[in-house]
Formats: structure tokens, sequence, C-alpha cells
């Protein structure tokens, strides 16, 4: 840090704080975010490698989800149509675990339920 410092003083005169917004500039700016909410809205559907091309980003896929994310947009593919299976697999109630136990496992042969001799 101190030579940073120093080379900022050679270079400028001073080493007081540079301005806050140095560093790497943002690629998607406001404008892609008002054209991405857009499309998002209108095909819901659409692939994040997909969403790149059709802006014409040269971007990451990692960096488009990070703005979906931060812009409160979720990438989930729900479909609009209703199932086609909407019945019950099952008309009737199954009895309980305990009722049916019964049946199959005969309680003098479950080795959890027999009783245990003792030591003295």
């Amino acid at each position: 840090m101190v030579k940073k410092l120093i080379q900022q003083r050679r270079h400028c005169g001073d080493i007081a704080p540079r301005h806050h917004r140095s560093g790497r500039k943002p690629i998607i700016l406001d404008s892609h975010r008002r054209e991405l909410r857009s499309l998002v809205s209108k095909q819901p559907d659409l692939t994040l490698e997909e969403i790149r091309a059709r802006l014409g980003l040269a971007c990451t896929i990692q960096a488009i989800h990070y703005v979906l994310a931060d812009m409160g947009l979720t990438y989930k593919k729900r479909r609009s149509v209703l199932r086609s299976n909407q019945d019950q697999t099952s008309r009737a109630r199954a009895g309980s675990g305990a009722k049916s136990k019964k049946v199959l496992i005969p309680h003098d042969l479950s080795s959890s339920t027999s009783p245990r001799l003792k030591r003295i």
C-alpha cells in the first residue's frame, strides 16, 4: 500500500483517497437492465445463454444471473400449462401404519418386540 501511495503522490501530487467509483466498470448498464426486464417478462423461459445472445452482451452467464437476482427476478422455468395428470393416484384412504404392521408382521416373530432375558 505504501508503494501505491508514493506512486499516487508522484502522479497526482497528493495521497488523498481517490474517487469511490474506481475499479472495474459494469458491463450491464441500466439500459440493458430495462431490456432484460422486458425480455424476461415477454419470454420467461429463456435460458441465460439465450438472454445473452438476444441482448448482444459480451459478459459471462453468471453476470446475467447476478443481475437478475439483483433485480429481484428469479430464473425458474414455470409451465403455464396444467399438468396432464390431475387425478389422485389413490382414491381410497390408506390405513395407518400400526394396523398394517400387525397384519404383515406377527407379534411373536418380530425381533424388536420379543421379550429379552435380563442378566443378573
